[in-house]
This record gives C-alpha cells, structure tokens and sequence, in this order.
C-alpha cells in the first residue's frame, strides 16, 4: 500500500459514498475538514489516497504537526478507511513510514492503544414518533415535561454563533478545560463542505440555557459541542436541546446521530445510553507507550477554574493548538 495526495474531492467522497453501506463514514473523514484546521492552528493538512498498485483501496485524513501525524485532532475519529471488499490489514508504521502517529477510530490499529472512550450512535429513524418510541420510557417522559415548560429551540447558522459560545465558554470554565477559540467555530460555519453545521440554541424568553454544535457527512450527523446552564440542568433541558437536534436529523433522513465521545463509565456516558445507543469503542492508536494525558491532570483543572471567564477565552485559544 502508498499513500499519494488527493487532489480530487469528488473522487475521495465518490469512494466513501461506495462504502457507507458497509462500514461507519463519521464527519472526520469529510475532506473539507483539514483545510479548517490548518486555517485555525497552523497544522499542515493531507488527505492521501490509499493505493495497491495504480488502484484506489482506501482514505485517510491526517494533518501534521511537531512531527507527528495526527488523525484526526479535535474530533473523535480518523485513520484508514480500507474498502470493505479488500482483504488487507493496515500497518500504521508502514503506511506513515515509521513517523510518530495518533491516529482514533474504531479500531484497535497499533500496540499502544487508549481505550477508555465510546461513542454512543443511534440510528434515524423515518419519523419523529418512531424515533421517540426508540428511548428508554423515562427519557421519553423527561423530554415532554421539559417541553411543556415553554422554551424556544432556535436552529440556524453563523447567527446563533455569539450564543452558542458564550455558554460554551462558561461550561468549560466550569469544568475547568481550555475552550477552544471562537475563531475555529466561525470556520466551520463558513468553510465547511459537503455536510451541514448546525447551531442549536434553547432560550427561556431572551435567556440562552442551552446550546449545540453538530456536523453531518455523508448520513453521520454528530453534535460534537453542547452546553448548559447548570441552573436550569433539573428541568432536562440537555435531553430537550439533545432531542431537537435528533429531530432535524429525521427531518433531513440522515442515517446516524452521534452524541460523540464520553469517557466509560462517565456521567455524560450515562446520560448517552438513556438514548438506547450503538456504543462503539473509540480507539486512540499511538506509535508509541503513552504517558498520562494533560487532560488527566486534575490539578490543572482546579488552578483553570480559578480564572476568570476572559483570560480562560483568551488563553484556552492559545492552547487549544497543543490540546487536542
């Protein structure tokens, strides 16, 4: 197998639509999505084309970044999509030709391998009701009471950025994690292809108590950023926002709903399977042994939750390009 540089995205997403049938195709492998990143950090990006011979087999997204490829930073998912009618098992070392690698996705492709994340996946069903009928029955009930309480779900665009982010800021400063820049939102509303951005935000008359993110391609729609506000969490207004989202989902017939990636075993893991979800281990494969993550350092989190809102803003910006 060689990798060689695409040059036509019609060409890679031909290939992907081919094989959507048979293997999971996630927003990460939507080729517009590298030259975002590399807009927003200064990651050099590629998407390569997988060859046997002068034949196509396969894709991988990737940006490069302190001499290591990374597939895909700030998102959940990456690495080699092989077609599923070729009989080859991948070697990162070979195919990277021995460069250090990260590479996520849903399988195990290495020896050192971070295996503590799932993503919970539901399939879209042909209709609100059916959809609803899906869930466990308490979720169902959580849902409508928190409808009868009369807030407002706005979907939209770049309109809807200001409040999406404001509260996006507050709930990672609260949880005491860099947020990333507001500019990298703004990218995606503007230059992403060949998919949807969606911004969903709830309001309580003129108050924003809740917000998301999602990106579809090729069927697979994933909110892959929410946020609340904490004082209004008892009236289950994630699951409202959650179930909007879904609902514009079936609307546009896609064929899965992700509410991305949760740590096992987490809160937010928890509330995920309230949904009935396909949970699907993520596999971060590394090319070599792993230390602790800076994310794992709880220390940190208690000094960042000391600042205020401002300078977490401005220097959550500036880290987000180390902190991926």
């Amino acid at each position: 197998m060689q990798l060689s540089t695409c040059e036509d995205f019609d060409a890679w997403n031909k290939f992907l639509e081919g094989e959507r049938n048979d293997q999971m195709i996630t927003l990460a492998h939507n080729p517009s999505l590298g030259a975002i990143l590399s807009k927003t950090f200064g990651y050099q990006s590629e998407n390569k084309f997988i060859r046997k011979g002068q034949g196509i087999i396969g894709v991988v997204p990737m940006v490069h970044f302190r001499g290591k490829i990374i597939s895909m930073p700030h998102f959940s998912y990456g690495g080699p999509i092989i077609a599923s009618d070729e009989k080859v098992k991948v070697d990162l070392n070979t195919l990277f030709e021995g460069k250090d690698f990260e590479v996520r996705g849903f399988e195990k492709l290495s020896d050192h391998v971070y295996d503590k994340k799932v993503s919970c996946v539901l399939n879209v069903h042909e209709s609100d009701e059916v959809q609803m009928m899906a869930m466990k029955s308490k979720l169902r009930q959580k849902i409508r009471k928190a409808r009868k309480l009369g807030y407002v779900c706005k979907l939209g665009g770049i309109e809807l950025l200001d409040e999406f982010y404001d509260l996006y800021t507050r709930k990672m400063l609260r949880f005491g994690s860099p947020p990333l820049g507001k500019v990298f939102f703004k990218n995606l509303l503007t230059d992403y292809r060949f998919g949807d951005v969606q911004v969903a935000v709830l309001y309580d008359g003129e108050k924003v108590i809740a917000s998301g993110m999602a990106l579809s391609y090729l069927g697979f729609n994933e909110v892959c950023w929410s946020s609340t506000d904490n004082e209004y969490d008892r009236f289950n207004i994630h699951a409202l926002i959650c179930w909007e989202m879904l609902r514009s989902s079936v609307e546009k017939k896609h064929t899965y709903f992700s509410f991305g990636r949760s740590t096992i075993d987490s809160n937010n893991h928890r509330f995920k399977k309230q949904w009935n979800p396909l949970e699907l281990p993520v596999f971060y494969n590394y090319s070599e042994p792993v230390g602790k993550s800076i994310k794992e350092l709880t220390f940190l989190t208690k000094i960042w939750k000391q600042q205020p809102l401002k300078t977490s803003v401005f220097f959550g910006h500036k880290i987000s390009k180390y902190v991926y």
